[in-house]
């Protein structure tokens, strides 16, 4: 019997101590957490600035006429590459910026026409990743022409409780070399010491992947007991046990 107690009694101080420990990274992890959801107007990685988007099949685009109001309308790019516009017929715009389909739309047209604009109103050719502990879950989001790391996050909800935010990881694939580049994310730098290197632009069909805490790690390898009072007690933000 005394031998038990005092194993239970080492466990409990080892247990006090590395909860103690942990209670400032948790308290700096949730002040992250909130920030995230508040934050705006943030600045970026100015050399990550992304390139021009391509237009792609399943994309909507708005295109205007100067000259022939008429003409207007909002056209979705087909599977084969093409916009279906009335007057014009059949053009393929998969592939072309927005100011290439304007300029290509205006040569078919005519001078009667006058200038052309196109504007995306719905981005559906392409998709970014969002894994672990995100909230809502890991899934596919749709990619929205250019937007940053923290602000795919907040259009994702946000991170879970169980979220490191100081070692997110950007996984980019480029298919034409077939290689793929890892940049790695602190959030605690960005958004409380406002440093913006690591704020990168999103690319279509980037995977960004939140890991879990090193408390959370801990807890999945608790028995039941510990586990659900080291749950209970983080919840609680309690930082030691009696």
């Amino acid at each position: 019997m005394l031998a038990c107690a005092r194993i239970i009694g080492s466990l409990s101080v080892g247990l006090g101590m590395l909860l103690c420990c942990g209670g400032c990274a948790l308290s700096e992890a949730q002040r992250v957490r909130s920030e995230l959801l508040t934050a705006h107007s943030l600045g970026t990685a100015s050399e990550d600035s992304p390139g021009e988007y391509q237009l792609g099949c399943g994309d909507v685009v708005l295109v205007r006429f100067a000259q022939q109001p008429a003409w207007n309308g909002a056209y979705r790019i087909l599977p084969h590459g093409c916009a279906v516009l009335p007057e014009i017929g059949a053009v393929q715009l998969a592939g072309l910026t927005t100011a290439q389909a304007a300029e290509h739309l205006r040569a078919l047209a005519g001078q009667e026409a006058g200038p052309v604009s196109v504007e995306v109103l719905s981005f559906d050719s392409q998709v970014v990743y969002v894994v672990g502990e995100v909230q809502g879950g890991s899934r596919a989001l749709p990619y929205k022409g250019p937007e940053t790391v923290v602000e795919l996050l907040q259009r994702a909800g946000g991170l879970t409780q169980d979220a490191d935010p100081t070692s997110i990881r950007i996984y980019r694939r480029y298919p034409r070399s077939h290689e793929e580049e890892v940049l790695h994310v602190n959030l605690d730098i960005i958004l409380l010491r406002r440093d913006w290197r690591h704020n990168y632009y999103i690319q279509p069909f980037d995977r960004v992947i939140v890991p879990r805490n090193q408390w959370a790690r801990i807890c999945d390898c608790l028995p039941g007991f510990w586990k659900r009072f080291v749950t209970r007690q983080k919840g609680n933000g309690a930082t030691s046990i009696p």
